[in-house]
C-alpha cells in the first residue's frame, strides 16, 4: 500500500469522526432548546415587490404646428338680438281727450333730370323718284317679237253708250303705201276685267272699210249688260295678238267716257 491511498483513508476516518462530533453536538443543542426555551413563533416574512424601472424615452416629442385658421363665423338669426316688443296701446277712457294722429309727412323726392331738348334738324325734303318702269311684255316673247305700234288714235266717239264699239285698221305702210293685214285680234280689260271677246272674229287681209274716225278692217261690239259695272265709262287696257295667238303689242291704255263708245286705233308694223 502506497502513501497516496494511506492518506485517503486517513482523510475519510477524520471526516467521519468529524462528522459524528457535529451531529452529537446538534442533538444536545436541539434538546436543550426543547427543555428550556419556549417555542419559536413564525415571522411572517416580507415579500419583496418588484421596483418600477421607468422605461426610457424612445421618441422625442414634437411640437405639431396648428393647421386650421379659425374662421369667425357670422351671427345667425337667433344671435341678432330682436327689437323688444311695443306696448300695446290702451283704448282711450272715456272723458279723455283722445288723440289725433298726425298724418305721416312725404318725404320729397329729388327732382328727376330733365333730358336737354335737342335742337330739331330740319330734314331734307324728298327727292321725288321716278315711278319703276312696268315690265316690258314683249322683252322675252320671241320670233319676230311685237312688230305692231300705234300710229293713230286710241280716239273715242259719242255712240249713245249703250255698247263698246271696237274699230281697227291693220295695215303695212312699207307695202303699197298701206297694205290692210289679216288675221289679227286684240284682248281688251275694263279696269282689270278681261271683256268676253271672241278669237274667231279678226282682221281682214286687203279689205278696208270707211267710219266716222277713219279706215277699219276689224269690228267687234259689246253691249253694256257684258261690261263691268253696265257701262262703256272705265279704264281699258288693249293688245294685239297674231295668228298663233300670241302677243304681237306692248299694252294700249285709255279711258272712255260713259257716252263715248266707240273706239277707233291703227296699227302699223311697217
Amino acid at each position: 500500500m502506497n502513501l497516496s491511498t494511506l492518506t485517503r483513508r486517513g482523510w475519510r476516518r477524520a471526516l467521519r469522526s468529524a462528522g459524528a462530533v457535529a451531529l452529537v453536538l446538534a442533538l444536545l443543542f436541539l434538546a436543550g432548546c426543547a427543555t428550556g426555551a419556549p417555542a419559536a413563533t413564525s415571522t411572517p416574512t416580507k415579500t419583496l415587490m418588484p421596483t418600477f424601472t421607468p422605461a426610457p424615452p424612445t421618441a422625442t416629442a414634437t411640437e405639431v404646428p396648428p393647421t386650421a385658421t379659425a374662421t369667425e363665423v357670422p351671427p345667425t338669426a337667433t344671435d341678432v338680438p330682436t327689437e323688444a316688443p311695443t306696448a300695446t296701446p290702451e283704448p282711450p277712457t272715456a272723458g279723455s281727450p283722445t288723440a289725433t294722429p298726425e298724418p305721416p309727412t312725404a318725404t320729397p323726392q329729388p327732382a328727376a333730370a330733365q333730358p336737354t331738348a335737342r335742337p330739331v334738324q330740319p330734314t331734307a325734303p324728298p327727292v321725288p323718284t321716278a315711278p319703276p318702269a312696268a315690265a316690258d311684255p314683249c322683252a322675252n316673247i320671241g320670233g319676230d317679237g311685237c312688230k305692231w305700234r300705234v300710229t293713230g288714235g286710241p280716239a273715242t266717239a259719242e255712240n249713245g253708250g249703250l255698247d263698246l264699239k271696237l274699230q281697227l285698221f291693220f295695215i303695212h305702210s312699207g307695202v303699197d303705201g298701206g297694205q290692210p293685214q289679216g288675221s289679227y285680234f286684240v284682248v281688251v280689260e275694263k279696269d282689270g276685267v278681261r271683256l268676253p271677246i271672241p278669237d274667231s272674229v279678226r282682221s281682214i287681209a286687203l279689205s278696208a272699210s270707211e267710219g266716222s274716225l277713219g279706215r277699219y278692217n276689224y269690228e267687234y261690239s259689246l253691249g253694256v249688260d257684258k261690261l263691268p259695272g253696265n257701262t262703256v265709262a272705265g279704264n281699258y287696257t288693249l293688245w294685239v295678238l297674231d295668228g298663233n295667238g300670241e302677243r304681237d303689242s306692248r299694252n294700249v291704255t285709255f279711258s272712255i267716257g260713259s257716252a263715248q263708245g266707240l273706239l277707233w286705233i291703227q296699227f302699223d308694223q311697217g
